[in-house]
């Protein structure tokens, strides 16, 4: 039934090709936003041989560049003008740096000593974080241009975030399961990196090109007149309640987040004793989440129509929290509870994600109400600001524990033997502290205040 009103719309919705179109982006987004959260840091502390709180370092350093790549991202798109509209240049330009960069980012040469490596990692990955951010921004406030209706924004999203387990398959399955291939044929795990460094910058690319032309006939504000200047930006974001609301809570998600894609493998090699077993069970874990995550989105859709975005967006969060609690009883002989938790972080990790980006482009369509200027980069730059950095000091903090607690890093590609105090930490750690960061930003999302009808366009009731 849903597909049938997708395939047949009126003249007065998004046709079909254009959701696609920009749907696909988010295949390369994803790889961008997730590969290296979850490969990075295994790669960096037993590739590398980087030890764990300094890698978490230059992921840090990296991703705060967001603070301002992306904002200026959004100020510039916000008031730039071209045949191919202000956006998607932007995004062309963006996507093809970060895919280049990403390529080079697995192609460390042998360098010696931790300040060279450090070095080295911090500068490509920044590079990468400034094409990523030039793509970002654009693209995510791209939705709140292409449509006022809210509930065509939400199917719009929904296109994206079925994309996102495309993207999410590609980065988070192929990825691993790559290197692993490599290995088997008789190669070392860094040329294993290299060949997954390569395939990945190549789907980028191709997402990239294919946003880009499958959205040319979008529509799209056009610029504001008025030349409001960045820290101007900023204090307009912050005067937007409903949005200081949902990025507030949303820090503190993707900080949970960041603890969760950054622990991964530490969590299924180590503590589950998997060993590089790892590289083949991830991908499988990743398959589900993302089916799962793809299949329930015509439900959240149907969902947030019946019973309000933000009551789904809360319930998610909850269950999420409640369903990880199963890996206590996993271990690397009872998989199918890995494959059951998969199943619950597909449906409400997917639910939440979805909501979120929902909700955003409501606080966004309420500015340019409010306002009667075009300010979606702005905003939709800090947003993705909060993104990257809560995900980078997720990561940190966590390889900063794995430092803490006695971690011992390698350079060869093995998984060394740890004790066992360090096993029952990072167990711990992993699954008790997303959980209570997850439902404790609950209670900043209990402050969020936004009337649907305030969204309605005067213009068009």
């Amino acid at each position: 039934m849903l597909l049938r009103r997708l395939l047949t719309r009126p003249e007065d919705k998004l046709p079909v090709s254009t959701c696609v179109g920009y749907g696909v982006g988010q295949v390369g987004g994803q790889i961008l936003r997730d590969t290296p959260a979850l490969i990075l840091p295994i790669y960096m502390t037993t590739v590398l041989g980087m030890e764990p709180a300094l890698a978490g370092l230059s992921i840090v350093i990296a991703k705060c560049w967001a603070v301002a790549a992306d904002p200026l991202a959004g100020v510039i798109s916000d008031r730039s003008s071209s045949r191919w509209g202000r956006r998607r240049p932007f995004i062309l330009a963006g996507g093809l740096l970060a895919a280049l960069s990403f390529l080079v980012l697995f192609l460390a040469p042998g360098l010696q000593g931790q300040a060279a490596l450090f070095v080295y990692m911090t500068l490509v990955y920044l590079i990468l974080n400034t094409g990523y951010s030039l793509f970002s921004v654009p693209y995510l406030t791209m939705a709140s241009e292409m449509t006022p209706d809210p509930n065509e924004r939400t199917t719009l999203l929904s296109f994206r975030n079925a994309f996102l387990g495309v993207g999410l398959i590609l980065g988070g399955a192929l990825a691993p399961k790559l290197v692993a291939w490599v290995v088997a044929a008789g190669g070392t795990p860094g040329q294993g990196y290299q060949v997954m460094g390569l395939v990945m910058g190549i789907a980028i690319a191709a997402s990239t090109l294919w946003l880009f032309f499958g959205t040319r006939s979008a529509p799209a504000a056009a610029p504001t007149e008025a030349s409001v200047p960045l820290l101007e930006q900023l204090r307009i974001a912050w005067a937007n309640k409903p949005f200081v609301v949902l990025i507030t809570a949303n820090i503190v998600q993707y900080i949970s987040a960041g603890m969760s894609y950054a622990g991964g493998f530490f969590f299924f090699a180590y503590a589950l004793g998997l060993g590089f077993r790892a590289f083949d069970v991830i991908p499988i874990w990743v398959i589900i989440i993302s089916v799962s995550s793809i299949a329930s989105m015509p439900a959240l859709v149907w969902a947030a129509a019946r019973f309000g975005k933000m009551t789904v967006y809360k319930w998610c969060l909850v269950l999420f929290a409640l369903s990880i609690q199963a890996y206590f009883v996993a271990d690397a002989d009872s998989l199918w509870v890995v494959w059951l938790v998969a199943v619950g972080i597909g449906l409400f990790n997917g639910g939440f994600i979805l909501m979120s980006f929902s909700v955003l482009t409501d606080t966004i369509n309420y500015d340019r109400l409010q306002s009667g200027l075009s300010r979606e980069g702005a905003l939709s730059s800090v947003y993705s600001a909060v993104d990257k950095v809560g995900n980078a000091l997720g990561a940190a903090i966590f390889l900063a524990f794995l430092s803490l607690i006695g971690f011992r890093e390698s350079a060869d590609g093995s998984m060394l033997e740890q004790t066992d105090e360090v096993l029952r930490s990072i167990t711990l750690f992993y699954i008790l502290v997303p959980a209570l960061l997850h439902t404790g930003s609950i209670l900043i999302l209990n402050r969020y205040r936004l009337d649907p009808q305030k969204l309605k366009d005067p213009a068009q009731t």
